[in-house]
């Protein structure tokens, strides 16, 4: 009996009931708010959208600006104290400008919001903004604090010694999540023609590091061996009989996330297992999206030391890639592992 009435029941629901379904019924429009507060920066943005539907569908949408953005807005920055009372507001200014590449999305007229309010360490800010015909959205954050990288420090030189070379900095406060560059930066020139030279910068990206508090208490190490670095040097610049290198310097770069920045980062990732669903992270009232901070610990022009120029320029993985040892009168390079002066 059940293999008879399925099927007429189907029959039945297809007859019976009205099966058209109108995609673009009535929905709620949300504001989608993005902006990361940062105390070193003279200028502060925020990027304030919304969600769309429409009956060209969800491309079509895209490419119109009356599709992401609201007519009107005002938004404003305000600065707490620790008890949470508004010290000092600030406006933020509409900036319309066209500076991503195209895309999906439209790029005319993307629209931003700023202002050059000087923010202040130790204080929390709190985001808030009024649109006519809409809810209303608010956030807080606090600020991240300073990032001082501790080593290297001054004029200390790196050392890929026999441990690998040492990375220090010390947390800042209201941190969780750190992200640490070294920015490796060379000049390269044709042999054919040594004054047509450029700069060159490769980037290696540190591990992530999460800390245990956000109070601002204690220190990071993160050690670079001597044989994972040189080989990614060869790996990414590469072997050349046609062009000379020369080492210039080595710029060291720390990022601090604030803790809902981190969060956020977190559950942005890849899905790794079977389920591909990921949650969706706001920590914004009346809004989705993202109000955070985050702060930069930054050591620029840092040289090497005179054993790791000298593996660098004729070490085991680094020999062919055309760096030059300037000796006196003589420039030298490496071949084969051998010293060929000229």
């Amino acid at each position: 009996m059940k293999k008879l009435i399925l099927p007429f029941f189907a029959l039945f629901l297809a007859v019976s009931c009205d099966n058209s379904l109108d995609i673009n019924a009535d929905y709620d429009v949300q504001n989608v708010v993005y902006g990361l507060l940062d105390k070193d920066q003279d200028t502060q943005w925020v990027r304030l959208h919304r969600t769309y539907l429409g009956e060209d569908g969800i491309l079509a949408g895209a490419t119109h600006t009356d599709s992401l953005y609201f007519d009107t807005a005002a938004i404003y920055l305000s600065e707490l104290n620790d008890a949470g009372n508004v010290v000092a507001t600030y406006e933020m200014f509409r900036k319309d400008t066209n500076l991503l590449d195209q895309g999906v999305f439209t790029t005319e007229n993307y629209r931003l919001y700023w202002t050059d309010a000087e923010l202040k360490a130790n204080s929390e800010y709190r985001l808030k903004g009024f649109i006519p015909g809409n809810n209303n959205f608010e956030s807080v954050t606090p600020l991240v604090g300073n990032v001082d990288i501790t080593k290297p420090k001054g004029f200390q030189k790196i050392t890929f010694g026999a441990g690998g070379a040492e990375f220090k900095w010390d947390a800042a406060k209201n941190a969780r999540m750190y992200q640490g560059y070294i920015h490796f930066r060379y000049k390269e020139a044709p042999l054919s023609n040594p004054t047509d030279s450029v700069i060159k910068t490769l980037t290696y990206a540190l591990p992530v590091r999460t800390g245990s508090n956000l109070n601002g208490n204690g220190t990071f190490t993160t050690e670079l061996t001597y044989e994972s670095y040189y080989r990614f040097l060869y790996n990414n610049i590469g072997a050349t009989t046609d062009f000379s290198r020369v080492f210039k310097g080595i710029d060291v770069e720390v990022w601090a996330a604030a803790d809902d920045y981190a969060t956020y980062i977190n559950v942005s990732q890849p899905s790794q297992g079977i389920v591909q669903e990921k949650p969706l992270f706001t920590n914004l009232d009346g809004g989705v999206g993202l109000f955070s901070s985050r702060a930069r610990g930054f050591k620029n022009n840092v040289a090497l030391s005179t054993s790791s120029l000298d593996s660098l320029w004729r070490g085991m993985h680094t020999c062919d890639m055309g760096w030059l040892d300037f000796q006196g009168l003589d420039t030298c390079i490496c071949v084969d592992g051998e010293q060929v002066c000229f």
